[in-house]
Order: C-alpha cells, then structure tokens, then sequence
C-alpha cells in the first residue's frame, strides 16, 4: 500500500470515528475548538497561610494609609472573602502579573453585602488591589475579623484555606451567557436539530467540569448569568459552595469585570452576584 493510500486509508477511519461518536460528544468537541481557554483553577487546602498567601478567609492587611473596609450602611468592618497575590499564580491574558487583589464582604447584613438593586455597589462589600506587595509587615496592618452572635457568612466561623494555583483550560459552561451565541455561531446545523434532543443535552451537560473555585474561564449559577447578552465582562472570581462553605442554600458566588478595566487594573467597577437553590 502507498503513501497515499495509507493517508486516505487513516483520514477514512477517523471520519468512521466520528461518525461512530455520540452526538454530545461531537457537540462538545466542537464546542472545545472555538471557546476553550486558559483560566486558574483554585484547590483550596486546609493549612496555615502567610498574611500575603492567595487564600480564602482569615486576617488580611490593611495599608497604613488606608482605612479599615467597612460596611457603609453599617460601619462594621467587612470579612476577608478571599485574596490572590498575583506572583504565587501563573499568569493568564489581561490578569496582572503582580500584586494583591483582596475581596471583601459583609457578614452583617444577611446577604453578605450584595446590593441585589444595583450588583456594581460596593457599598456592603469592596475590592481592593495592591499593586506593590510589601516584604514587611507591622502587626498593627494585620486586621483580623471579629464575629458576633449576628455575623452571617458564606464561610464557617475561623474558616481558612490556602488557595493552590493551577494552570487549565476550560471549556465555555452551558448556562453561560454566550453559550446560545457560541452554539448558534459555530455549530452546524445537524448538531444544532440533536441538541434538541433531551437525552443529548443531559449527556452534554455530564461532559462539562464546573470548577468550585477558579479566576479566569467560564462561571455556572445556580440560577442565571447576571451579564447581558452583549456585556464584555469577563469572570474575575469564582467561589462554590463546599465544605465549611455555603451561599445560602447551596449557591455560588461570583465577581465580574470588564476586559478593559481588568487590563487596566481598574477594580472600582465589579458585579458582584451570588445565587443559590
């Protein structure tokens, strides 16, 4: 047999292959092609953490020429949801290559901090980035959450975890806001008519990976994406319910950020959203 023949011979088998392939997974193949991308996933470990570590939980550092965060309706000072110090991950696009990011909520308000009128009000929670991480640090910058019998959050009382940084790809989720775009967009029409097939769609939905924790990549919800159709916001932050953590009945919550202030370093205007069962 020649050259040729062998390569017709290898194309005709893997187009047999194809053939042969479950319609899901075509789907997901395809859609794999045209939407994967890099993104951090986060494991979350139950160890000690250094006041600077990516973490989730625990005393954070407040800068001498910054005031303590707090509630603005309240004035109680705001819990350490998580922080990601940008020289302990790799780097994916548009991300800073350096600095801390801090994320803070409200545990005294019952919905910790979110403005469900106006998800960008950083009103009941903040964000903060450091673009300089200092080498020393007095305990007096050291600020460490105190609870009250009224304190609501989504983690358990003295929750920490050290936030362990891999570099993935991630394929674009089901109930994202762009998913129906992407379908419709580059998928032909044949597996277009099988996605309508309930089976198939419950067989798709089995191959995708939901990430608990993860910066970068695609987010999931317990009920809906936030974004509009045409919004060029990208997800900043994800954190799932788990073990010691919990959103209301078994929720998510996320963080939000445009492509252009993220690449500016511009953390004023976030959405910030969480949902649950």
């Amino acid at each position: 047999m020649g050259f040729l023949d062998k390569l017709l011979k290898k194309e005709n088998n893997k187009q047999e292959e194809y053939k042969e392939e479950k319609p899901a997974k075509r789907i997901y193949q395809r859609l794999k092609e045209v939407s994967e991308v890099d993104y951090i996933r986060f494991e979350l470990e139950e160890k000690e953490t250094h006041i600077f570590d990516s973490k989730v939980g625990g005393a954070y550092y407040v800068p001498r020429d910054q005031n303590l965060p707090v509630n603005q309706k309240t004035g109680a000072p705001l819990y350490l949801l998580a922080q990601i110090n940008f020289e302990q991950i790799l780097h994916i696009k548009d991300f800073p290559e350096k600095g801390l990011l801090q994320i803070f909520i409200s545990g005294d308000d019952g919905v910790y901090g979110l403005d469900f009128d106006n998800e960008y009000s950083q009103s009941g929670w903040c964000l903060r980035y450091l673009e300089e991480v200092p080498k020393l640090v007095d305990e007096s910058s050291i600020y460490k959450f105190q609870y009250s019998e009224d304190t609501e959050l989504p983690l358990e009382k003295d929750t920490t975890f050290l936030l362990k940084a891999h570099l993935d790809k991630q394929v674009i989720t089901m109930n994202d806001i762009h998913f129906d775009e992407v379908v419709d967009t580059y998928l032909d029409e044949n597996l277009k008519e099988v996605m309508q097939d309930d089976e198939v769609m419950d067989e798709l939905n089995d191959l995708f990976t939901l990430i608990p924790c993860q910066m970068g990549g695609y987010p999931f919800f317990t009920q809906y994406d936030p974004r509009q159709e045409d919004s060029n916001e990208v997800l900043l932050f994800q954190l799932d319910s788990q073990d010691h953590i919990l959103w209301g009945d078994s929720g998510v919550g996320n963080f939000f950020i445009s492509k252009e202030d993220l690449k500016n370093k511009d953390f004023s205007h976030v959405r910030y959203y969480w949902d649950c069962y």
